[in-house]
């Protein structure tokens, strides 16, 4: 693949696994620096962050936010920063609770809003 990304920092939340993990790949194998988040164990972590380098990506560090929290995002964002800052921003960090809405409490409800629509609101902010 063409390394059309070198010298370019990708921030692609939920991308310890699934889908997210699957776009930071790809990024990576196009040269993108990237810069992994979830809500990982260490050892999750830092095997994304391996799976990112073994994919081509010119550096990989983890970020942790929980995307239901402004405050957490805002520290995020601002490592990132420091870190070079992101020049691609893929707002991937997505849950769903399989219920119907008679079922859904009030909990999940937030939980959803908050990490599916907000949390990609105040990353890009």
């Amino acid at each position: 693949m063409e390394r059309f990304l070198e010298g370019r920092t990708a921030l692609v939340t939920g991308s310890v696994q699934g889908i997210g993990m699957a776009i930071a790949g790809a990024l990576a194998s196009a040269g993108a620096r990237i810069a992994v988040h979830g809500l990982a164990t260490p050892q999750e972590a830092a095997a994304a962050v391996a799976t990112m380098r073994k994919s081509g990506a010119s550096d990989a560090r983890f970020f942790e936010a929980d995307m239901r929290d402004p405050s957490a995002i805002d520290v995020m964002m601002a490592a990132v920063a420091a870190w070079g800052g992101p020049d691609i921003v893929v707002n991937n960090a997505g849950i769903q609770r399989t219920v119907s809405l008679a079922e859904a409490t009030r909990q999940v409800w937030d939980d959803i809003i908050a990490v599916n629509l907000s949390g990609a609101l105040d990353a890009a902010s």
